[in-house]
């Protein structure tokens, strides 16, 4: 009896330590499970972290090129008023003249005159006839000293209306027309934004690589890689 008492101890000893060791290795592999979920959730924090900055960043420099632009924009505009001004003071000196009658405006002044009174209308948001404006400065004026201004605010305009295919096709007038100019990264840059508004999604990629790797010491450049970051998360 005693033998047999002693023999069913030494069968049940592995048994018990088996049966420790399978739920060690559990215990372990739930210990490293839940490792692994916290560092999962601490990466989802690092990612979510990062998003938010890298959103902040966006909207901080599409704000800071919009006010740039308007900068720009109304720098152009005092410069002209200014000009305008002085005009308007050399033209009172000649209505005093006898012959003032027989002094015609040349081109350049009335081009000048149109392109002034279209920037002020612009400041004031009147839309409909600054575009009536561009659309005769560009058609009256192809060699003019405004006509890539024109085409690139005529865009603006048409983009603003949410007149994507019009904005589309002024834009890429500008570039064709006046490859060299400092307008076109930018004009790109709003092709690949149009493209985007039309769901064109691989258009709007080719478009601000494009400007990536033509221009990539512009401000175009910039926002092209911002545009391509959200389109790629």
């Amino acid at each position: 009896m005693k033998k047999t008492f002693l023999l069913l101890i030494f069968l049940t000893i592995p048994n018990i330590f088996y049966a420790q060791s399978n739920n060690e290795s559990l215990d372990l592999i739930i210990e490293k499970l839940e490792n692994l979920e916290n560092e999962l959730a601490r990466l989802a924090n690092i990612i979510d972290s990062n998003s938010f900055e890298i959103s902040k960043l966006d909207e901080s420099n599409q704000a800071r090129y919009v006010d740039l632009d308007k900068r720009i924009h109304e720098l152009e505009a005092i410069i002209l008023i200014s000009t305008e001004d002085e005009i308007e003071e050399k033209e009172q000196e000649v209505s005093n003249n006898p012959l003032a009658e027989l002094i015609e405006k040349d081109g350049e002044q009335e081009e000048f005159d149109l392109w002034s009174n279209t920037i002020k209308l612009i400041d004031n948001s009147r839309y409909s006839e600054a575009s009536e404006n561009l659309r005769l400065l560009i058609l009256s004026y192809p060699e003019g000293s405004y006509v890539t201004d024109s085409y690139f605010w005529l865009g603006e305009i048409y983009y603003l209306q949410e007149m994507y295919e019009d904005a589309s096709e002024t834009y890429q007038s500008l570039i064709a027309n006046f490859p060299n100019h400092e307008r076109v990264p930018v004009s790109l840059f709003k092709l690949g934004l149009i493209s985007i508004k039309i769901e064109n999604i691989d258009q709007a990629i080719a478009f601000f690589d494009r400007v990536i790797l033509n221009y990539p010491k512009s401000g175009a450049a910039v926002l092209s890689e911002q545009e391509l970051l959200k389109i790629n998360n």
